[in-house]
């Protein structure tokens, strides 16, 4: 009876057993089937001496970032990699009717391939564990996305107006050439599902294939480069950097219509020169240091900073002609005739017009309000001159007791010593003052002279400026 019963019971197991297979599915007992004796270190080749054909394709996501101070790209992939793995094949009519498998892919073999290019603190980064899909036929599918860090040399001599090709580099490690054989899927990459980026615009993903041979190895490596081609959106920089340029360089330019007198003239262009090399220290703190060449921004900033030094000198000379201590004898004859003061002419006047021109310079009559006669002027001068020698006067203790107030004239027909030393120092006045009025006539008459002058070649100076500004703009803006 206890014998029948232990038998009952195995039975029971057995029947357990049977019956837990028969509920396995077909997927778990397609995986079973596959990976029992799989070795993920083997090639999938029949013969070792065949490659393995691995076909790369990639798309660009949502995701990329350019450095441009490192030189250094970072951009979310979507890698796709192809082969054929003679040892996961299987026949769908056994497994009812499966023709897709979805495996691991640390469980099964597949290639080293990386980004050869890439930026990493220390060695490559690890394939991540995805899934592979696998066909009936053996083909496999591993796609997965990645975020990569890729060196990028970037070339800014038309920032912000550049295009920037950064080549994507990607080959077996391992393998050489004749055990995997790396090839591009397509002629281009994937970047339909490319979103809309605020600094850049992916213009083309182009792919191509290349071997190499290296010293150390006999055997070709071959490698699948894609050549992401990016062109940079310029208005951000068009408006932070460029305007602000033009803007302090028109205020330079303005500085000569400012009237020296106003005493702002300096003051406005040396703060124009103090902005615009601020403005210069922030863009260049955003560039990547280059001594290979000279951006086009870097070239415009000179140059702007080369015009506002240059309006300094300019307004230099134009504040030394106005106001200095030299004006006190006329400007030289070569000077008016190249200014054409003293001979004006049809283009000269259209061309200095509104610039300062002298007057003729009027004098007040004299204290006692009566303009002097030449004539009376020239008689007193010529009867004071006659005498050789001044008359002394009697030994008086007053000059009343010798002399009559009245009557200018002795008997003798002899002036009067007194009478002659009043007029004498009368003639002497007006002989210094006539003096004193022609000198300041003739220094005023410089200074008019000078102030003119000046006024003139500050209009020549802010044509010169203007020319220089358009051409400064012209070519720069031309080039990019």
């Amino acid at each position: 009876m206890r014998t029948c019963k232990i038998v009952l019971f195995l039975l029971a197991v057995m029947s357990h057993v049977t019956s837990g297979s028969d509920l396995q599915s077909p997927e778990e007992q397609l995986i079973t089937s596959l990976m029992q004796g799989y070795n993920t270190d083997r090639r999938p080749v029949r013969n070792v001496s065949d490659a393995v054909n691995v076909t790369i394709d990639i798309a660009v996501a949502e995701y990329l970032h350019m450095d441009d101070r490192n030189h250094m790209l970072t951009v979310n992939l979507w890698m796709r990699l192809f082969w054929t793995d003679p040892f996961l094949t299987w026949d769908p009519s056994e497994y009812n009717g499966l023709d897709l498998l979805r495996i691991q892919g640390s469980k099964i073999w597949s290639p080293d391939i990386l980004l050869y290019n890439s930026v990493f603190d220390e060695g490559f980064v690890e394939n991540p564990d995805f899934k592979a899909t696998i066909r009936p036929d053996g083909s496999v599918a591993f796609l997965y996305p990645f975020t990569f860090k890729a060196a990028c040399r970037v070339n800014i001599v038309y920032f912000p107006e550049d295009i920037q090709v950064c080549p994507l580099k990607f080959g077996s490690w391992s393998y050489d050439g004749l055990k995997v054989d790396l090839v591009n899927r397509f002629p281009k990459g994937d970047i339909a599902n490319l979103g809309s980026m605020e600094e850049w615009q992916v213009t083309d993903l182009i792919a191509e294939r290349h071997v190499h041979y290296y010293n150390c190895c006999p055997e070709p490596f071959p490698d699948v480069t894609f050549t992401l081609v990016m062109k940079r959106r310029p208005l951000y920089y068009q408006y932070y950097i460029f305007v602000p340029a033009c803007v302090l360089m028109l205020i330079s330019l303005l500085g000569f219509l400012t009237p020296p007198e106003s005493g702002e003239r300096m003051t406005m262009v040396l703060t124009a020169l103090l902005a615009n090399t601020v403005n210069m220290e922030v863009v260049a703190g955003q560039l990547p240091k280059t001594s290979s060449y000279v951006p086009i921004i870097g070239k415009y900033f000179g140059a702007v900073l080369f015009v506002n030094a240059l309006a300094i000198a300019m307004n230099v000379v134009i504040l030394s002609l106005h106001f200095g201590s030299f004006r006190a004898q006329p400007p030289p004859a070569w000077l008016k005739t190249f200014l054409r003061l003293d001979a004006p002419s049809r283009w000269a006047d259209w061309f200095f017009w509104r610039c300062f021109r002298r007057r003729t310079i009027s004098f007040p009559p004299d204290a006692s309000g009566v303009t002097l006669n030449s004539c009376i002027w020239k008689n007193l001068e010529s009867a004071l001159s006659g005498r050789t020698s001044r008359m002394k006067r009697p030994h008086s203790t007053s000059a009343m007791e010798t002399t009559h107030l009245t009557k200018p004239y002795n008997d003798n027909n002899n002036m009067d010593p007194v009478l002659l030393a009043k007029m004498d120092i009368i003639v002497n006045n007006m002989r210094a003052a006539r003096m004193s009025r022609e000198e300041k006539r003739r220094i005023d008459e410089a200074l008019y002279e000078w102030r003119e002058v000046a006024s003139r070649i500050d209009r020549i100076f802010f044509a010169i400026f203007t020319v220089i500004m358009l051409v400064v703009n012209i070519v720069v803006f031309g080039q990019i």
